[in-house]
């Protein structure tokens, strides 16, 4: 065996740069292919607590837009069923408005009772409209149907709301730590009372109808629309608002996430490139050390 000439020193220091280098591509390895600079918080030092601060609030965030999207289909829906409510009550309006213009005989008035019992149905059947488990005119809860007029006998003169059932609550998201959206109509407003009395009044009488009659069921009518379209403008200003609340909640989370990306992910082509550089050095050191270790005194006595 040749000695080698006080090569151990250099050895040793050459071989730990050496694992070094390769502990630190083998971690490197790992972010590659995982694209994250660390698989557990551990490993990213001072920055995990501001991680994790930005994901809670992302995740905070991703539930305000939830909830106002939740409250956007549920507008959605509501407009929808308040336009078929307010041409249904058009049509009551027009049938009410030529029984008023003739000579209404019995005939007629049978007409109207059939026509308006067909109407009463419809309405309640709007406003009973589910979305998934709820009822969309039930208030708050929601989860019961909020129209009967089965047990209810209107009085054309008194303002009757115990056909409801809903809930006395209104309906409203939280679109973020400080606003709350009231966006829910109840059918319980005076608009669809006033519709519900004018119909049920029509459907609950025997067709003899005097010209006082019809015009308070008509002004009734009357009432009720003008009443639909200012819920139909309320439920769109409501949307308008659950929109931007969207939004914001949307470039919110761009914002986070982009936070969270700069603490977590790696840029995969920079570590490519580093790769390459650091396998280049590890070869060189390998090579070097193969060539101190090769060295021994016979070849300076020679």
């Amino acid at each position: 065996m040749t000695m080698r000439v006080a090569t151990f020193a250099m050895n040793r220091q050459m071989l730990d740069a050496s694992l070094t280098t390769q502990a630190k591509m083998a971690d490197m390895q790992l972010q590659e292919a995982s694209g994250l600079k660390s698989t557990d918080y551990g490993g990213l030092g001072s920055s995990a607590r501001k991680l994790i601060n930005l994901e809670v609030t992302a995740e905070r965030s991703k539930r305000y837009e939830v909830a106002a999207n939740d409250a956007s289909d549920v507008l959605e829906s509501s407009y929808s069923a308040l336009n078929t409510v307010a041409d249904l009550l058009s049509d009551m309006r027009v049938q009410l408005t030529s029984a008023l213009s003739t000579d209404a005989d019995s005939a007629t008035g049978s007409e109207l009772v059939t026509y308006a019992s067909s109407t009463l149905q419809e309405l309640t059947s709007l406003l009973n409209t589910r979305l998934g488990d709820n009822y969309i005119f039930g208030g708050s809860p929601g989860t019961t149907a909020p129209v009967d007029v089965s047990t209810v006998t209107f009085d054309l003169d008194t303002p009757d709301t115990s056909y409801y059932q809903g809930g006395s609550g209104t309906l409203s998201a939280q679109v973020s730590e400080n606003q709350s959206i009231s966006y829910g109509v109840n059918a319980d407003s005076s608009a669809f009372e006033k519709a519900l009395r004018a119909l049920g009044s029509l459907a609950g009488s025997d067709g003899t109808l005097t010209d006082i009659d019809l015009q308070a069921m008509l002004d009734l009518v009357v009432e009720a629309v003008d009443g639909v379209a200012s819920l139909l403008g309320g439920v769109s200003l409501a949307a308008d608002s659950m929109d931007r609340a969207v939004e914001t909640q949307q470039d919110l989370q761009d914002f986070y996430n982009n936070g969270i990306s700069s603490l977590r992910d790696v840029d995969v082509v920079a570590i490519s490139s580093q790769l390459t550089t650091y396998e280049t050095q590890l070869q060189a050191s390998y090579a070097a050390l193969a060539k101190v270790q090769s060295l021994s005194l016979v070849d300076y006595l020679r």
